[in-house]
């Protein structure tokens, strides 16, 4: 598949970056043998970027939806979810009840007893700050994905992935999370570019959404050529 390279410019430094098309994969893939089969030729100093969703599918995280089954609260908390355009969120009652089950339904109650008593004075975004980082992360339960829920990579799980593919590739690997409202870098190995480079090299969502089937993507520093 061919690739399309764009230029950027971050802090006087030019980098080029670009996405990867791929097929589409299926749960019997395995991440190490897809990036090897979707990625093009990479040079010295390159930087992998790999989405978390393929990242957490390719090596079996994510949990089938029928087997988080939710209870009431789920069920309540869920109703009351006001998610962004395009995005369901947590207004599907099996990922609530997966929070819920992470982080306790102490926390739970607290982090939607804040936001129900901020809300009217214009915070927006509460629940997913004293929630934390799976409520705010936490995916799938839409199509084509339906059937599936994606728990976010831990920093210790992330950084681990990305040392592992980068001796697998012999470049830098980031796994990151990004939409079009902005994104996180999860974990970056030891050649990587920085985390706060990498947020804005990619700048625009560089790997698109699900539709787009580009989950990897490829970005290159000038300056040193």
């Amino acid at each position: 598949m061919l690739t399309t390279w764009t230029s950027i410019v971050v802090d006087g430094v030019p980098y080029v970056r670009t996405a990867v098309p791929t097929r589409w994969f299926t749960a019997a893939d395995d991440l190490h043998a897809t990036l090897l089969e979707s990625l093009p030729l990479l040079e010295r100093g390159d930087t992998v970027v790999v989405s978390e969703k393929v990242a957490v599918f390719l090596t079996g995280r994510a949990v089938p939806i029928d087997a988080v089954q939710p209870g009431r609260l789920a069920h309540l908390l869920a109703r009351a979810v006001r998610p962004r355009p395009g995005s369901r969120g947590l207004s599907v009652p099996e990922k609530m009840q997966f929070v819920v089950a992470e982080i306790g339904r102490p926390r739970v109650i607290v982090a939607a007893l804040l936001s129900a008593l901020t809300r009217p004075f214009g915070f927006a975004g509460v629940f997913y700050r004293v929630a934390g980082p799976v409520a705010r992360d936490v995916d799938g339960g839409r199509p084509p994905y339906e059937h599936l829920v994606f728990p976010p990579l831990t920093a210790g799980e992330s950084t681990e992935l990305c040392a592992d593919l980068e001796a697998w590739l012999g470049v830098g690997v980031a796994i990151v999370d990004l939409n079009d409202y902005g994104g996180t870098v999860r974990g970056v190995s030891p050649q990587a570019a920085a985390p706060g480079v990498l947020l804005a090299v990619l700048a625009g969502n560089l790997l698109g959404q699900r539709s787009t089937s580009t989950p990897f993507g490829i970005v290159r520093r000038l300056s040193d050529r």
